[in-house]
């Protein structure tokens, strides 16, 4: 068959196209991720300890029980390969909605004012604990880079701070692998102790959110944390995740600084294999984040009452819609899900080679940040 130049065109794309095209589906993830969120709702309800106290309290917020529900899961099952599209479509694409509606609960000025009084505190954490963690590893015998990661990894935001400072000091596989294993399962225990010494101590639900949002390694963990407050859930899971991003927007910086600062001490140019783009390294739900609370703040969220007559399907009535409310539930179910999808991309597996130095420095910085991180949250 003679086919015309625009037709030959055409099918080459065509061909093209479907040689990109995904070839499993992301939808058995996704599934499973929203019936852990599903499992781990109905769990919180329950009428017993531990998850509803005498008091009615929720101690293991939805949060915090989708994320162990997919921790579980994923350090049991064989394998969750045909699941993983779907996972890295929830945990990518779903997670930053999901902060990003929790904005519209916030008052834009409170938040601004808190997050520059914050700025400061969280910038000297990081130096503290990037300059520690250094330090210590030179005593441990540990290779700088590895080092250097964990660093990052504790000070900043877990294992995007990793990943986004490896490619400057030329870490390898080994190295990003490991660090990213340390980091994740600290993170994870440090998510699980909080709440238990802010009930303990009966810390303030913003105090304690602030010492989550400085003192946890990733965003998931922190706002997994931040909810699992037992007194103001609602309260300390916002502050934890305004403080998380505060130190989210710090990334770019502490890059630049050690990339320049790891090609001076080894008396080379900076090289990297692909360019850093150091605008890209603050996320731009950031931003939106902030929008969303301006937008709430100047009333374009508003509180609006429907006057139904009888003709409404359902019948006559008032109802009630508060937007801002019902965004940022809506946020806080995407973000249970998220969760979920964290929890199952959570396996240890990768920690079983390495040795236990790294391990040891990894938890020295984890203690050390949690110390000074209460210490500013109670400033």
């Amino acid at each position: 068959m003679n086919l015309s130049g625009k037709e030959r065109s055409f099918e080459a794309q065509f061909r093209k196209k479907l040689s990109i095209w995904p070839k499993e589906s992301p939808w058995p993830g996704i599934g499973v991720c929203v019936a852990l969120s599903w499992a781990a709702i109905y769990l919180n309800t329950l009428p017993f300890p531990p998850f509803t106290l005498s008091s009615g309290q929720h101690p293991l917020s939805a949060v915090l029980l989708a994320l162990l529900l997919g921790i579980l899961l994923c350090n049991v099952m064989p394998s969750t390969t045909k699941l993983k599209l779907g996972i890295d479509t929830v945990v990518q694409k779903w997670l930053p909605v999901g902060i990003v509606l929790l904005g519209a609960r916030l008052d834009f000025y409170d938040l601004i004012r808190v997050a520059v009084q914050v700025l400061i505190g969280a910038a000297v954490l990081i130096a503290i604990i990037v300059a520690f963690t250094h330090l210590m590893s030179r005593w441990f015998n540990i290779e700088k880079k590895m080092g250097l990661l964990i660093g990052v990894g504790t000070g900043i935001c877990g294992s995007s701070a990793i990943v986004a400072l490896a490619p400057v000091i030329r870490a390898n596989n080994e190295e990003i692998t490991y660090s990213v294993g340390v980091i994740n399962l600290l993170g994870v225990v440090a998510m699980l102790l909080f709440p238990v010494v802010g009930s303990l101590a009966m810390i303030d639900a913003e105090v304690y959110g602030i010492w989550c949002g400085l003192g946890i390694h990733a965003t998931p963990q922190v706002i997994a944390a931040g909810f699992a407050h037992a007194g103001d859930g609602q309260t300390a899971g916002e502050m934890a995740t305004i403080v998380k991003l505060v130190r989210i927007s710090l990334l770019g910086p502490v890059v630049f600084v050690l990339g320049a600062w790891f090609a001076y001490t080894q008396r080379q140019t900076v090289y990297i294999d692909e360019p850093v783009r150091y605008s890209k390294l603050v996320p731009g739900f950031v931003v939106l984040f902030l929008a969303m609370a301006l937008l709430r703040t100047l009333g374009f969220l508003p509180e609006v009452t429907l006057h139904l007559s009888e003709q409404f399907v359902f019948g006559a009535g008032d109802r009630h819609i508060d937007l801002s409310g019902l965004l940022s539930q809506s946020g806080k179910w995407i973000i249970t899900c998220a969760m979920a999808g964290v929890g199952l991309s959570t396996a240890f597996a990768a920690m079983k080679a390495g040795g236990i130095k790294p391990v040891i420095l990894g938890v020295l910085s984890a203690i050390t940040l949690a110390l000074l991180g209460l210490g500013v949250a109670q400033l």
